[in-house]
Parts: structure tokens; sequence; C-alpha cells
């Protein structure tokens, strides 16, 4: 039996802490879990040559074998898929001349 308004609580009713960025209690998430992006959304694309992001894309859709791509400035669908390591939220610039 569970009884959760008691004064010392079975351990069944605890909520999960959080001090700092250590969890100290419940199930820890699945870090490699990530709900995939929306058709339609934004997003910074990696370069395979270089390694680095590239702007000015979204997302067409997202199947079992990864993310199919379109190119905003001229609205063309992308041959390859892309992995979910080389998608990501388009970030917004930071106000630098370099970016």
């Amino acid at each position: 039996m569970v009884t959760c308004g008691a004064v010392t609580p079975s351990p069944a009713c605890r909520q999960p802490q959080y001090d700092g960025g250590v969890s100290t209690g419940g199930a820890a998430p699945d870090p490699n879990a990530r709900s995939p992006l929306p058709p339609g959304t934004r997003v910074d694309v990696r370069n395979r040559y270089q390694g680095t992001w590239t702007r000015g894309f979204e997302v067409a859709e997202f199947t079992e074998g990864g993310y199919r791509i379109r190119r905003l400035s001229d609205g063309s669908i992308l041959g390859e898929l892309f992995s979910r390591d080389d998608v990501r939220r388009q970030r917004n610039r930071q106000g630098f001349w370099w970016h």
C-alpha cells in the first residue's frame, strides 16, 4: 500500500529532485531521444566537406532514414537524406560582423 499524503512519503511517491544540474531521483532521460523537427522548420545543415554549419534551409520531410531538406533560395529539395546529427534548428546570428 502506498500512502503519498503521509508525513514521510514512501519512495514511490517522491518527486525527482533537481540539484544544480545533477538529477538525484527518477529515471534519467535518454540523451539520444530527440523529437524530430517538423516540416517547415528553418534549419542549419552541416557542410560535409568542412564540417561547418550552413544556413538557408528548412525541413521538407522527416523519414526513418533522416531529413529531406529544402533549400530556401530556390525551393528545391536536396537529393540526399541528412542524419539528425547533420541538421539543427537555425541559430540566430549573434550580431558580430563575421557571422
